[in-house]
């Protein structure tokens, strides 16, 4: 998490996540989200290990995405946050 406070390390992360903004990166995070339990209730099993993959998972792509939609600077604050 260090390197998230860095602006420059952050705003560079950002740019390599923008692959997801064409249509095959949008079709990549469809994918990601189908198989990683994005929309389904994470309780609709009760294998322990189904609820903590999936929740991992989402995790994951709410990171992509908080990474993709919100300003560096915000991420830089978040991460020294929980420092």
């Amino acid at each position: 998490m260090s390197n998230l406070t860095d602006i420059r390390y952050v705003k560079d992360l950002q740019n390599s996540l923008r692959i997801f903004d064409s249509e095959q990166g949008k079709e990549v995070m469809k994918f990601l989200e189908s198989i990683g339990g994005w929309t389904p209730n994470i309780f609709d099993t009760l294998d322990t290990n189904e609820v903590i993959a999936r929740d991992a998972n989402r995790r994951l792509i709410g990171t992509i995405k908080t990474l993709l939609t919100q300003p560096a600077e915000v991420i830089v604050a978040l991460a020294k946050k929980e420092e």
